[in-house]
């Protein structure tokens, strides 16, 4: 028992009581399964109860100084609060006084808040008799290091050295009554009452010491995690559908935080079109939320009795989004709440990450919620457009026949740093660009022809030259024949995500290149002049980044999305939206434009995804359908491919990959797209009547598109090691070949792969290339060995074929002279 005056002890023992002893509460109790020898276990007692019996804290002789070092700078100053935080769990002691007074709360924090006592009043100088005592235990008992010891003595003397508090006001501030009304408009609105000290009374006097107020002056800022602000308990209501429940006693802020968490993840399952069940306690309120695949949405409200007493309440048949809406409404006037009565929770970490989530999901939500679908009423501009591009330009020349290819190296180089992104084939040079320069290669000799000193960043070809955009928003154009720049200007620079574009050079359209601006921009900068032509944003820039923006040009039209719901379909001379496809689903990968059509999916993340047919001129929709079956999600991976008279779309599995094939004309399944034929990873070409693979695993692989079957499969060579695979294992189609890069056999290991080529060589590693007829797969030349590994792949109007590994070896091979017969 304690003594009578004492209502605060804290005890320091040298060694842990027993499990049995620990477990007050099975539900919220853990075995520690450390074997280690605890060092000192720490228990601290209110008014005869152990506050801290659920705390499994081995270093007490440590919480015990950091208490006393803070009741030393709570003692200088009549109002201010401390947290002493435990360092095995995240639990918290937390210590605010007013005058003679001190209020004490033990809490823990994290993901899972849970209070052992909130603001209990004992005298402070109660509290720093206790601490005194158990420091002159803990040194008594000679268990703590010499270290330890030290650290104690010193805060021992400067407790001691306090005195009593005197003459000083011990009544505790008046709390303001507030209280949170519920929407009676909304379907579902949550409303509390409660009381928060004002702020403005204490705001000097809490925890500022003389290094804060300097920075303060400096206009420095200090943010803090204070969880002991945001746990003041009300009485929480709900009204659903005009029916009014109450809650019971609770802590609104921690309902609040845990409301957003579920209905969050239920709108981001809805937006995937998958199923979601979450239900759990909090603050002794029972909330849970049950997601049907069809997005119906079931609440689950509890209050705060127990057992038989408890009251539980299902409401079905609610919207998604007024379940999150109604989250975010509490949680916004709780913050409000909370901000306009102490200003200084604007530094309060805790509060700015439920800030911060908030805005976030308002933003997702607001995006979701819009209707701003459009149908172009006037496509025929862009239509004639096209058809006149395509008479201007004519068929395309016919292949000529595939017969036996052999080459010759022609020349090597190593270019130190190369950006295998950057290396582009122009004409009669290869422009190989680097970290911070940029080399222009005579094609057919490897000669140096000129060489520029760059700023890092992203490199494309136009028309001009070779557009280089840094990551500061300095935009040049260097000269193909020289190197030179020939155009600068500068742009916002890329935030939050890659850079992507097009160029616009066609007959009758300006030279434009359109390039990611900022955040949530697009711009057109006109390759004449250097001017923007024109800016269009695509979202409002705070909300969580879906993706990276994607844009693909046909013509007059670029159709671009980035991740969200919606695909936006631009005029490339006015910056105009043309139309816009919005859909419950997001676009995660590029459109496929064919002709006078757009393919594109829609979901495919782990969940449900459509496949799209739409007009590409006026945005309206021929066809969709679901890739798989609903009720089981699947990802997709890549863009679709596009046949003559077929559609394809890679679904991932859990043995590889399979293809799901649809008709172009009305979207009806071909074939079967259960089983899978190739492995994750596979790069796929459309190329006539068939789509073609490239996998990891050294094979090759042509699914017919008419049918949906397997029509072929090559092994290329053995399964390579990882070290040895090309980074990129997209074929090229040239001259009515397929030019595969590949490994011909297994070789280097990862910590080998910055050697030579040569070293590999000799070590037995072949990287080459395999060069097929598509029609039947027939190897008709091979490129063996490369002397690098082909990371990237380029081939000219001759095939000549030039290579580059990420190491910096470039290698260029030249095609032999074909022997064909010629009839009279």
């Amino acid at each position: 028992m304690l003594p009578e005056r004492m209502r605060f002890e804290i005890v320091v023992a040298p060694s842990p009581p027993s499990p049995e002893s620990l477990a007050r509460d099975t539900s919220s109790v853990r075995v520690r399964r450390d074997r280690r020898p605890a060092r000192e276990v720490l228990d601290v007692f209110i008014d005869g109860a152990n506050v801290t019996a659920r705390v499994h804290e081995t270093h007490g002789a440590f919480v015990l100084r950091d208490l006393a070092l803070a009741l030393v700078d709570l003692g200088r100053r009549p109002r201010s609060k401390t947290t002493v935080r435990f360092y095995d769990e995240p639990w918290e002691l937390c210590v605010e006084r007013f005058g003679r007074a001190a209020c004490l709360s033990v809490y823990r924090s994290g993901s899972d808040p849970l209070v052992a006592v909130y603001d209990r009043a004992v005298p402070f100088d109660d509290v720093v008799a206790a601490a005194h005592a158990a420091i002159a235990d803990v040194l008594s008992s000679g268990k703590a290091d010499a270290g330890t010891r030290i650290e104690l003595t010193s805060a021992a003397a400067q407790l001691e050295a306090m005195g009593p508090t005197g003459e000083c006001d011990e009544r505790l501030p008046e709390l303001v009554p507030v209280a949170v009304e519920p929407e009676r408009d909304a379907p579902l609105s949550f409303g509390a009452e409660f009381a928060l000290r004002d702020g403005s009374s204490t705001s000097d006097h809490r925890g500022r010491d003389v290094a804060e107020d300097a920075r303060s002056a400096a206009g420095e800022t200090l943010e803090r995690s204070d969880m002991h602000a945001l746990l003041f308990k009300g009485r929480i209501r709900a009204e659903i559908r005009g029916k009014a429940i109450d809650l019971g006693e609770g802590h609104p802020i921690l309902v609040a935080e845990r409301l957003v968490e579920l209905s969050r993840k239920a709108f981001d399952a809805w937006e995937r079109g998958l199923a979601f069940h979450a239900r759990g306690e909090t603050a002794g309120l029972l909330v849970g939320v049950r997601l049907s695949a069809s997005g119906e949405l079931a609440l689950t409200l509890g209050d705060s009795g127990r057992g038989p007493r408890r009251a539980v309440h299902t409401f079905p048949a609610l919207g998604v989004d007024d379940v999150l809406e109604a989250a975010l409404t509490f949680a916004r006037s709780l913050v409000r709440a909370i901000l306009r009565r102490d200003r200084g929770q604007a530094a309060n970490l805790r509060l700015g990450a439920l800030r911060r989530t908030l805005r976030e999901s308002s933003e997702a939500l607001r995006q979701a919620s819009r209707a701003d679908s459009k149908v172009n009423p006037s496509p025929e501009p862009y239509r004639a457009f096209a058809a006149a591009l395509d008479e201007t330009m004519g068929p395309p020349a016919p292949a000529p026949p595939v017969t036996r290819l052999r080459y010759a190296p022609r020349w090597r180089a190593i270019v130190p740093g190369i950006d295998l992104r950057a290396t582009y084939l122009c004409g009669d040079r290869l422009v190989v660009g680097a970290a911070t320069e940029m080399w222009a290669l005579d094609r057919a000799s490897g000669r140096v022809l000129w060489r520029a000193d760059v700023a890092k960043g992203t490199s494309v070809v136009t028309p001009g030259g070779i557009a280089r955009l840094a990551p500061d928003g300095r935009f040049s154009v260097h000269d193909f024949g020289s190197g030179r720049p020939t155009l600068e200007t500068r742009i916002a620079p890329r935030v939050g995500g890659p850079v992507a574009g097009a160029v616009v050079h066609l007959p009758g359209l300006p030279r434009l290149i359109v390039v990611t601006e900022g955040e949530h921009h697009l711009v057109a900068i006109d390759l004449t002049t250097g001017e923007p032509r024109w800016r269009w944003s695509w979202g409002r820039a705070r909300g969580p980044v879906r993706g990276a923006p994607r844009m693909k040009r046909a013509g007059r039209l670029a159709y671009f999305t980035c991740g969200d719901g919606a695909l936006t379909a631009l005029d490339v001379m006015t910056g105009a939206v043309v139309w816009r496809l919005r859909d419950r689903l997001r676009f995660r990968t590029p459109p496929a434009v064919a002709s006078d059509a757009i393919f594109v999916v829609s979901g495919g993340a782990h969940g449900v995804a459509h496949l799209y047919c739409i007009d590409a001129y006026s945005g309206l929709v021929r066809w969709t359908r679901p890739i798989a079956d609903a009720s089981a999600p699947c990802t997709i991976e890549g863009a679709p491919l596009v046949a003559p008279h077929a559609v394809a779309v890679a679904v991932r599995q859990k043995s590889g990959l399979a293809l799901a094939t649809f008709s172009r004309e009305d979207g009806t399944p071909i074939g079967a797209s259960e089983r899978a034929i190739a492995p994750r990873g596979t790069s796929w070409l459309a190329v006539d009547d068939a789509f073609i693979g490239n996998a990891p695993t050294g094979e090759l692989v042509a699914v017919d598109a008419a049918g949906g079957h397997l029509r072929w499969r090559h092994v290329l060579g053995p399964r390579p090691l990882e070290a040895d695979l090309p980074r990129r294992l997209e074929p090229v189609l040239r001259c009515g070949a397929l030019f595969v890069p590949c490994s011909l056999m297994g070789g280097a290991s990862s910590a080998e792969r910055e050697r030579s080529s040569d070293d590999a060589h000799e070590r037995g590693a072949v990287a080459g290339i395999s060069i097929v007829r598509p029609s039947d797969g027939a190897l008709i030349g091979t490129i063996a060995p490369s002397h690098a590994i082909p990371d990237m792949l380029r081939v000219d109007e001759r095939c000549d074929v030039y290579i580059a590994e990420d190491s910096g070896h470039l290698v260029a091979f030249g095609a032999l002279p074909r022997l064909s017969l010629v009839r009279a």
